[in-house]
């Protein structure tokens, strides 16, 4: 028992961590004023124009800024056909395998367990910018992450028989791809069918950023995510508004924080009964 109650223990200082995780976005969501764009890049400028060299090189702070996304180049989706700035396709395989478990008597139990995988994913990205009418503010998010898309679409496409050497051809809208059939040993495997997933981040639709505006000598002023020395402030491009992620993220928080402490409790009564029995 006294492993279980570590393991608890642990568990529970995990889930802690992420509540005031939750709680810090909270924080510097409320605490971060709204900036307009047009007013940023004046500031900017006139940093420059105080700088030897006319350049505001280094220059960096952190924002909050409303607007909508604008895209130079937009990217059409393979299966939804929407456009967006990013779109991010992914497949998932659904299939049942078949298990084996042993009971406390020795008795061997046969069960089957659905289980899922990625068999395609791909994300497409063009350079895309927040507009709130005084000016626009070129987005770098560095990867997927604080990037929030919209599911467009979801569909499940049961799965049909393998053609020439076990290949089947996957097809909706524009996407299309070959994969191994995954049905040749139905006694241990069988695939129930795909499922079809495309995100998009769609251009023209309001959205809410918040990051660290900073002058670059080769793209000019841009969002980003904060620097090493402060990165514990959140990143966020989302089409949530300002109140829809005050709201999730307190709830998160209080969720995460109750279950921490029952986990908690639990872990501390089971390493004491552990303890005291050694």
């Amino acid at each position: 028992m006294l492993w279980v109650g570590l393991v608890l223990l642990a568990v529970a200082a995990l889930l802690f961590f992420f509540s005031r995780r939750s709680r810090s976005k909270v924080h510097y969501v409320k605490a971060t004023e709204t900036s307009k764009i047009g007013v940023i890049e004046k500031l900017v400028a006139e940093v420059a124009a105080d700088m030897p060299d006319g350049l505001a090189t280094g220059y960096k702070d952190y924002v909050e800024v409303k607007g909508r996304v604008v895209c130079d180049e937009p990217l059409q989706g393979e299966i939804s056909d929407q456009t967006g700035a990013i779109v991010e396709t992914e497949v998932v395989r659904v299939c049942e395998r078949r298990e084996e478990r042993r009971d406390a008597q020795g008795n061997i139990h046969t069960e089957w367990r659905k289980h899922e995988e990625t068999v395609s994913s791909n994300r497409r990205e063009s350079p895309f910018w927040v507009d709130d009418g005084t000016g626009r503010l070129r987005v770098k998010p560095k990867g997927s992450r604080g990037v929030e898309l919209i599911k467009v679409v979801e569909r499940f496409q049961p799965a049909s028989d393998g053609g020439a050497g076990g290949q089947i051809t996957l097809s909706m809208g524009r996407f299309q791809m070959s994969v191994g059939s995954g049905r040749w040993d139905l006694t241990s495997s069988r695939t129930l069918g795909y499922r079809f997933i495309e995100r998009v981040l769609p251009v023209g639709k309001p959205i809410y950023a918040i990051g660290e505006v900073a002058a670059t000598e080769d793209e000019g002023l841009v969002l980003r995510p904060p620097t090493e020395e402060d990165k514990k402030k959140p990143f966020m491009v989302t089409p949530k508004t300002e109140e829809e992620i005050v709201k999730s993220a307190e709830k998160s928080a209080k969720i995460l924080r109750i279950i921490a402490i029952v986990v908690g409790a639990g872990g501390v009564a089971l390493a004491v009964i552990g303890a005291m029995r050694l």
